[in-house]
């Protein structure tokens, strides 16, 4: 049994202002996949302007909040927000989906893929082997809120949260772990040792689509599932559902892109 170690979530305070770890992650996740980001565009030789991802930027952001908040809505309290839609734009107030800001960020880089007359697909790969930067420290900032803990266990490797009595599965680290560092490895490496890989445009993306999917689900099954869905005798929390979907996604995306690399070469 480990006790969660003693973190004030506020990193910096000066008077009234106060800087929150949970913001301080993000800003260095981002920082540092937009510098590995340039080392690969050259390192590839890829055929992207080196400025590209802080072009991208502020496109990205206003996808991950709308995209992430009405995934939310829509996917985990439909009726909640249907009776309370003033509640909708409300961000601060909490409830953000993944699967809906990745939705947002996919809109709004093709959106602005064909603004710069950019192929969409190389940038998207690209964004592939850096956004799992960002998942690790967002995950990080989650164990450091104490938020979205899993169940409880007897494994002597689970956590006391605040307020909490017994352990409890400390499944942002092993978000942070599997989905940020060996999503991270894992699509490195492969883009790195294959040049079919490097070829086939949009294949990077759809692979990380995949691993994701595949790390979450194996996760899913330690964390408390806050949303459960009823199919016949069946239940499924709203996460496995969406990572299920994504995943067969993916490998349908996947073929889809391989085969076209085949008939281009």
């Amino acid at each position: 049994m480990i006790t969660f170690p003693n973190i004030n979530p506020v990193a910096l305070a000066i008077g009234p202002l106060k800087v929150h770890w949970y913001g301080v992650a993000y800003v260095v996740g981002i920082l540092l996949a937009c510098r590995i980001g340039r080392n690969l565009i050259k390192r590839y030789n890829l055929n992207l302007p080196t400025r590209v991802l802080d072009d991208l930027f502020p496109f990205a952001v206003i996808g991950i909040i709308i995209g992430g908040r009405l995934g939310h809505v829509l996917f985990y309290d439909a009726v909640y927000y249907l009776n309370n839609p003033l509640e909708i734009p409300q961000v601060w107030l909490g409830g953000m989906s993944f699967h809906g800001g990745l939705i947002g960020v996919a809109t709004m880089t093709y959106i602005f893929t064909k603004k710069h007359a950019i192929d969409f697909f190389t940038l998207g790969d690209l964004l592939a082997l850096i956004s799992p930067i960002g998942l690790f420290f967002g995950r990080i900032a989650n164990f450091i809120n104490a938020e979205l803990y899993g169940i409880t266990t007897t494994l002597p490797f689970g956590v006391v949260f605040p307020n909490e009595t017994y352990p409890r599965h400390a499944t942002q680290i092993y978000e942070a772990l599997l989905e940020g560092l060996a999503l991270f490895l894992v699509l490195n490496l492969a883009y790195k040792r294959s040049i079919k890989l490097r070829n086939s445009k949009g294949a990077t993306g759809c692979l990380f689509l995949c691993f994701y999917a595949l790390f979450r689900l194996s996760v899913e099954p330690f964390k408390v599932q806050e949303v459960i869905v009823q199919l016949g005798t069946y239940s499924f929390g709203v996460g496995v559902i969406l990572c299920t979907l994504m995943l067969l996604l993916s490998i349908l995306l996947l073929k889809i892109r391989l085969h076209a690399y085949k008939n281009i070469s």
